[in-house]
């Protein structure tokens, strides 16, 4: 038997013991705190207040530290049996590790994208830049419940999908390209259109439908209502206009309007969107909105339109993640409409008629804690990964899935920066909100 003269991993162990005890410390604490005070145990199908409560950031960043210090722990104690191509094979003879573009080059693939699903692997600690009855969790798949709908396109669009990955990456056309249609949906289907496009079609506009049902259940198992709380739309004066842009059916428009009296929301999406929501969502959770005349349905093409001028303030809800490409962003969104400014500047804009925009999306972290922009960030402590490894997993997740069906990435920070300075405009603050972001800017 060998016996161990230091400690295990250098310490390192001891310390995420440490943050995974003090994490659920805090947790424990905010439910024994509350209404029902226990801790539900996975057997207990009683609904608990908490479930459907927007949790305050400190419970939200103890939640992150639970799941990224755990499955790091788990990671370190675990055998080491992952591998991605030939790749490891590749940097077997340079310990220090080669940069992505030399990566690229040897595997003879394109190398910003082999180096968004390295830095996913990364994330989940492999590679490193620098029976039967219901339980709590298998609740979340009854029919009922809107976050099925995201399964099921998961299930029926995107795992089958994954598997023409690697067949486009090396693919010398397919895989250097970021057009729509050149993606693994569209090897696998056959498609010659985004996918957007093909639920236009009528064997597409049931999926289309059902994925517009399902964002809603996506939105609270991510808690974009955070949004609600942690940024200050109640500063706006009454009249207000929030412009969701490419909101879907209004799911983050309804929770902003029952929150803020003050604000006045439009709703902009592709017309089967905007019909579903006004026609179908809408008069059936919140006929109030539209007897009072707070939300005004428009549909809008993307590729053709316009958004609508003259508004103060509009989130653009996930949009950018569908185009690939800065220019095409460029086109699509005029420059006015990410201009942000702070309350006491809010005359000249309804003088010069600007709009106020901010962007709601994910904002990837890189996983190596000498990444430029992590300063913005709130970083996990140490030996933890800076971006909260397995405890932000979705966003990394997300940025693959949109690679697989659009063609598309999620971004950093880095990068709305730049697709910002093409339009003249300058970065504010980022706003962090749980797993999603704001990121401020202003002409």
């Amino acid at each position: 038997m060998t016996i161990l003269t230091r400690p295990l991993a250098d310490g390192k162990i001891s310390d995420l013991i440490a943050l995974v005890r003090n994490a659920t410390n805090i947790i424990e604490t905010h439910y024994l705190k509350s209404t029902f005070s226990i801790v539900p145990s996975l057997d207990n199908l009683v609904p608990h207040p908490l479930d459907t409560a927007i949790s305050p950031p400190a419970l939200r960043d103890a939640v992150q530290l639970l799941e990224g210090a755990s499955a790091q722990l788990c990671t370190t104690l675990a055998r080491p049996s992952h591998t991605i191509l030939n790749i490891p094979d590749i940097l077997q003879d340079q310990p220090s590790g080669y940069h992505i573009k030399e990566i690229g080059e040897k595997a003879g693939i394109n190398h910003e994208k082999l180096g968004r699903i390295m830095r996913l692997l990364a994330t989940k600690h492999i590679f490193r830049e620098d029976c039967f009855a219901n339980n709590r969790l298998s609740l979340q798949l009854l029919s009922s419940n809107p976050l099925t709908n995201m399964v099921s396109f998961f299930i029926r669009e995107h795992s089958d999908a994954t598997l023409m990955l690697a067949d486009v990456l090396a693919d010398p056309e397919w895989g250097n390209s970021e057009a729509f249609e050149k993606s693994p949906w569209n090897k696998l289907t056959g498609f010659e259109g985004s996918m957007f496009q093909y639920w236009k079609a009528p064997d597409g506009a049931p999926d289309g439908a059902s994925f517009g049902i399902g964002m809603g259940g996506w939105n609270d198992a991510i808690q974009t209502a955070a949004v609600l709380a942690d940024f200050p739309w109640g500063r706006y004066p009454p009249g207000t206009t929030v412009n969701d842009f490419g909101g879907g059916i209004g799911n983050s428009a309804m929770e902003l309007i029952k929150t803020y009296p003050n604000l006045q929301l439009k709703l902009q999406d592709l017309p089967d969107r905007i019909h579903q929501a006004e026609v179908e969502v809408w008069p059936k959770l919140l006929p109030s909105a539209i007897a009072e005349k707070r939300i005004e349905f428009k549909a809008f093409d993307f590729l053709a339109d316009s958004p609508i001028e003259g508004y103060m303030i509009g989130p653009t809800m996930n949009v950018f993640k569908s185009f690939a490409t800065y220019v095409q962003s460029l086109s699509l969104v005029p420059a006015s409409l990410f201009v942000s400014s702070p309350a006491e500047e809010l005359l000249n804009i309804l003088t010069y008629k600007q709009l106020v925009h901010i962007t709601d999306e994910y904002v990837l972290q890189h996983a190596n804690h000498t990444d430029t922009s992590s300063s913005t960030f709130t970083n996990a402590p140490e030996p933890m990964l800076p971006n909260y490894g397995i405890g932000r997993i979705r966003q990394y997740n997300c940025d693959i899935a949109m690679m697989v069906i659009h063609n598309g990435k999620e971004r950093t920070l880095d990068n709305f920066i730049d697709i910002a300075s093409k339009a003249d405009l300058q970065f504010v603050k980022l706003w962090c909100v749980g797993e999603m972001s704001m990121v401020e800017l202003r002409a």
